[in-house]
């Protein structure tokens, strides 16, 4: 319409100056402005500067429309330095991070770029925008189903923005408990990381008195809301220390984002800006810097050169199914612990006939996840759990520190929690007539906490390809294969009686258990020193191919009992580092 419009005006102008240079501003012009009070001499400058912006604005607009269309032929004509599959919160940092050490870099992501204050606005509907909506196979005893995000921004869409960070014994839990696998790094190593990241990404609350030092963050604790004094009370009453706990929503304005305005709806996308997302820090940064990032492009290889025993790009389909191929000297992926593996596996070739680099046979194998449960407190008054951000206003870490007497390894968290309404109501279970009455009534009368635990590394939890369900482009789906070990049951039903004792400590009338099941996925191309058992080394670097590198949860080699995103960030900027210094040194 703006065109036909650029259009319309353009032929009308030209066809008056044509008639007023034939005619010298003669007496046609002042018959054609006879019956105008304005003088003809004043109207012909002003249509000169209407033309003259017109033709400004349609350039703007035929360069805009251009640089779409033309960033393919951009990439194939210049060369690339690095192509990042994936742009959740690892993929925006390690696009903004190598952008800032002078790398080139493509960043492709299969899902859709939301503006979030119109696509993302309060409603419970929004998640089935921003989670992700393609098909998997879920297998197993236990059948563990983490959430994931979709769209440009990628899991930081949806996600609910803990930011702890992990405590150094759980990089040793070999070593410490004779369980699991220590990693090759430490928490010193990724320390500064996590400092960097707390304060670039912007995270608010408290380290807590069990963190593994004391450290502060760049913006004050968020107050407790009145569900949350409640439960820390109760905590206390308990004998625990109840804290704020680290989050990636702002307490007050920051770097250009505001305050959270307790809308309640994190899980659904953040309208405000208030939530940290890798769209609205990372990859604005990025892209204003110059990182190109193609939405609704599924990669579905990575192009492998056997005679230089290098990748040399990937291949993706657009949302019209048409294949294109991307070059680049790099090749990240950060597309998550189930998309990451499946993608090696869709990429199998003859040097790597199981999958691209796994010589090791351990890519999709030792998926790891957080077994928790959910535990309700109805009370008496009104608490509005709903009001404020949805998870960890208060937490408590007094249990998740090993203790022999216990009879299971490792330990648990718990953390305030709340679904949304039409979430609460349809897991909750089934009730009908006067009983779901009541339970609508008590919806605001309560609370949850979250039991968290840690679950340990088992070879046969697998991300595989299912060999008969496959997606709408005709590609294999993610099959994932869990059941929890007899430690992970343990733990958790610990959390969960924990959860229940503090809850009736608050003084809630009714105690509910609620859902049972599996919180993150991580694990399924682990780090590791070896290269016969493991995918990559500490620095996220593939054993198998050197130009190759894998940058999201699935490096992890346990997943500890604590949310993972800030950890997976910290592991991926320190593997940036490592890029930039060996590209230096000629040797990639």
């Amino acid at each position: 319409m703006i065109k036909m419009m650029i259009m319309l005006f353009n032929y009308i102008t030209i066809r008056m100056f044509e008639f007023i240079q034939k005619n010298s501003l003669g007496w046609q012009v002042g018959r054609l402005f006879a019956h105008l009070e304005t003088p003809p001499l004043l109207i012909i400058v002003l249509l000169l500067i209407i033309w003259f912006f017109t033709q400004i604005f349609q350039a703007f607009l035929l360069a805009n429309n251009f640089k779409k269309r033309s960033v393919l032929s951009k990439m194939q004509s210049q060369p690339i330095d690095v192509i990042v599959v994936g742009s959740g919160a690892c993929g925006g940092l390690v696009a903004k991070e190598l952008s800032d050490h002078g790398f080139s870099v493509i960043m492709i992501e299969s899902g859709k770029r939301f503006q979030p204050s119109v696509d993302l606005s309060n409603s419970e509907a929004n998640s089935g925008k921003i989670q992700w909506t393609e098909p998997r196979v879920y297998t197993g005893k236990h059948q563990v189903i983490p959430k994931s995000g979709m769209g440009v921004g990628g899991g930081t869409l949806p996600w609910l923005g803990l930011m702890p960070r992990f405590h150094q014994a759980d990089f040793k839990t070999y070593s410490s408990e004779g369980v699991g696998e220590d990693w090759p790094l430490t928490y010193d190593d990724l320390a500064p990381y996590y400092l960097k990241i707390e304060r670039d990404f912007g995270v608010a609350g408290d380290c807590g008195p069990f963190s593994p030092e004391s450290y502060s963050l760049p913006m004050p604790a968020h107050r407790m809301s009145w569900h949350a004094q409640v439960l820390a009370e109760g905590a206390r009453k308990a004998g625990a220390h109840p804290f704020v706990p680290p989050t990636a929503i702002n307490s007050v304005e920051y770097d250009g984002r505001p305050a959270c305005i307790y809308c309640g709806w994190c899980g659904s996308g953040c309208p405000t800006g208030a939530k940290a997302t890798s769209q609205g820090t990372y990859l604005a940064k990025a892209e204003a810097a110059g990182v190109q990032v193609i939405s609704e492009a599924f990669v579905h290889r990575v192009n492998y050169d056997p005679s230089a025993g290098r990748v040399t790009g990937v291949a993706y389909l657009d949302s019209a199914g048409k294949e294109h191929e991307v070059s680049a000297r790099l090749v990240i992926l950060t597309a998550h612990a189930m998309e990451t593996p499946r993608l090696l596996l869709l990429s199998a070739c003859p040097t790597f006939p199981d999958g691209l680099a796994n010589s090791s046979g351990t890519v999709g194998k030792y998926l790891l996840s957080h077994p928790t449960w959910q535990v309700f407190g109805t009370f008496d008054e009104p608490i509005n759990a709903y009001k404020g951000f949805q998870m960890g206003q208060v937490m408590v870490q007094d249990y998740y520190k090993p203790n022999p007497r216990n009879d299971y390894a490792r330990g648990f968290v718990l953390l305030s929690y709340m679904m949304t309404p039409v979430t609460y109501a349809n897991l909750s279970g089934d009730f009908v007539g006067a009983d779901f009455k009541q339970f609508l009534s008590d919806y605001s009368h309560t609370a949850a906490w979250w039991a968290h635990a840690e679950g340990l590394p088992s070879e046969t939890n697998t991300v595989t390809l299912d060999p008969q369900v496959k997606d709408h482009r005709g590609i294999p789906v993610a099959r994932l294969t869990t059941e929890w070990l007899d430690n992970d049951i343990k733990v958790a039903a610990a959390g969960r009686d924990k959860a229940a004792e503090l809850m009736e400590a608050s003084g809630a009338r009714k105690v509910r258990v609620g859902l049972n099941y599996g919180a993150h996925a991580m694990g399924t191309c682990r780090m590791g020193n070896n290269p016969a058992s493991s995918v990559v080394n500490e620095y996220c670097q593939s054993h198998d191919i050197k130009n190759l590198f894998i940058c999201d949860t699935s490096v992890f080699v346990t997943g500890s009992g604590l949310n993972p995103t800030l950890t997976a960030m910290a592991i991926a900027s320190r593997a940036v580092d490592y890029i930039a210094t060996i590209s230096q040194q000629g040797e990639l």
